[in-house]
Parts: C-alpha cells; structure tokens; sequence
C-alpha cells in the first residue's frame, strides 16, 4: 500500500451494520451499482486488478430500482455527492451521485436533506465505508493524497 489514507468522516446516521471495501494499489473501479428509489437502498463496486475482476458484498437492501454503471476504460471516480437525512424515522444517505473525469451519474434518491459532497483535484478514492441495513444509513470514503 503506497501512500497514506485519510478516512473522511460519514455522512448519515448510526443504524445498520458496519462494513467497508478498500480498493488496492494498481486496481481501478469499473462498476458501481446502486438500488434506489426514494433513498439510497444499496451500492456495490467491482474493481479490477492484475487478478481479475473483484467484486464488493452488495451494502444495503433490496429495495429501488437497479442501476448498474459501468465506467469506461478512460474513466475514473474523481468525486461523490449527495445528501442525507430522515427517512421512516432513521437517519440515512437521501440522495447520491458521483462524478468521473467523464460525466455525473445520478442522483439516485430523491429526498432532501443535508449536502455532503468530496471531490479530488489528486489522488485517488481507496475505499468506501458506511453502516447499512434495509438501507444506506451512512457512508464515507477513504482517500489516498
């Protein structure tokens, strides 16, 4: 692991599981998935490496719609953004996008609530990390300066 990592603090609330997925040196993301409707319900990655294809535990419920993204061969995850609040009576990730050197995907979610948002002009995104139960009820990202 080259490099240090700096944790950001999440964003959303106390309930679910903890869990986390780190992505490794040399390795690129090339699919997020997430499931959404009125929230954000679940988000998956899959990275590649010299290995092969790894894919992540699918975080969160089965609830929304499926969207699988999958990123070119020239694209990279430069920011993430969304917003989190209530939700039947839990705090949780309403709404989340991210963007790549390319183009924005989402919002997925659509309620309101507190912005959070991440963005890098260097170094790369190393790994996510959040609680999640029937949904996503927080998320933070780890970074490599």
């Amino acid at each position: 692991m080259a490099g240090s990592t700096v944790w950001l603090t999440p964003w959303g609330g106390k309930g679910g599981n903890t869990w986390q997925f780190i992505i490794p040196d040399g390795a690129r993301i090339i699919k997020i998935s997430v499931r959404s409707g009125d929230i954000l319900d679940s988000i998956s990655l899959t990275y590649k490496d010299e290995s092969g294809y790894i894919f992540s535990e699918k975080y969160g419920g089965n609830g929304g719609l499926l969207h699988n993204i999958e990123l070119a061969d020239n694209e990279n995850l430069v920011g993430i953004s969304g917003r989190f609040g209530t939700f039947q009576n839990i705090t949780a990730i309403t709404s989340f996008s991210f963007q790549t050197n390319i183009k924005t995907y989402g919002p997925f979610g659509i309620n309101g609530g507190t912005d959070f948002s991440v963005g890098l002009a260097e170094g790369k995104f190393f790994g996510f990390y959040g609680r999640s139960g029937s949904y996503i009820d927080a998320l933070g990202v780890i970074l490599q300066p």
